[in-house]
This record gives structure tokens, C-alpha cells and sequence, in this order.
């Protein structure tokens, strides 16, 4: 049976922690302005009607200089008092490699961190290294946005 594996990246953030999570939770369509080397273009799919994150809100990110990557998720879990919001890829390039692939947003002062459960179609996939230096590179660029 495949095995779940967890990795995790924690970015450290001058700016207010409420005001970092409440990109991703109400204003996630800045993020193509704020973060222009990673978000190409972000849309919402699948019904949602609005940028405030909730249980079963589904977007579809395009990121790197092309755009050519892609995923859709949906959030399934948050917790806005807590900082904390929990998505599920649901379709995308990232998915030739995992048989399932989620990504748990915590936001508290001084860090941002995300943390990634996979389990890996087999042995010989790579990790989600690429995907959590770009997640990385976001929380850097949305602090300094904040800082301006």
C-alpha cells in the first residue's frame, strides 16, 4: 500500500499574519500582481463565485513564467481564526506524479508555513521540493508586498 509522506516549508514574515493569510483566504486573485515569477493567472472554476475561500471553493492556478503549469484545488478545510486553511489538488500536471496531493496553509506571527501530504504514484516520482520552493517564493513575495 503507498504511504502518505509530509514535507514542509516555513517562511519567515515581518508583515501582520492576519493580513498575510487574508491574501490567500479573501484576495488570492492579487496574487499574479504580487507574484508574477510564480502565479501567471488564477481563476475560480467548478461554480465558486467568489474570492472568500470556504469549504468547497475551487480555483485553477496556471504558475511559472509561461503559465503552462497548472492545478486546480478546492478547499477543504479552514479555520480563519486559526490561520489555517487546508487545499486539495485536484487535477493538474503535479498529479502525473501523486495519487493524491494536499497542501495545509498556517499562518502565525513571524511564519508562514506550508505543509504538503502526498503519497507518490511510485517509488521513482520525486518529491514536491519544486512545489514547495514555489510556495516558498509566494509567501516571500506577498510579505514584501505587505511591507511596501
Amino acid at each position: 500500500m503507498a504511504q502518505i509522506e509530509k514535507k514542509e516549508v516555513k517562511t519567515p514574515i515581518q508583515c501582520s499574519a492576519a493580513k498575510f493569510y487574508e491574501v490567500y483566504w479573501k484576495e488570492a486573485y492579487l496574487l499574479p500582481k504580487i507574484s508574477p515569477c510564480n502565479v501567471n493567472k488564477i481563476e475560480l472554476v467548478d461554480g465558486t463565485s467568489s474570492w472568500e475561500a470556504k469549504v468547497g471553493s475551487r480555483k485553477l492556478v496556471h504558475f511559472n513564467e509561461a503559465g503552462l503549469e497548472h492545478f486546480k484545488d478546492e478547499v477543504i478545510e479552514i479555520h480563519p481564526q486559526a490561520k489555517k486553511t487546508t487545499y486539495k489538488v485536484l487535477e493538474g500536471n503535479m498529479m502525473l506524479f501523486y495519487d493524491s496531493f494536499q497542501a495545509t496553509l498556517e499562518v502565525t506571527e513571524g511564519t508562514a508555513k506550508w505543509t504538503v501530504e502526498f503519497i507518490k504514484k511510485h517509488d521513482l516520482c520525486p518529491n514536491p521540493d519544486y512545489y514547495l520552493h514555489r510556495l516558498d517564493s509566494v509567501n516571500k513575495d506577498i510579505n514584501a508586498h505587505l511591507l511596501k
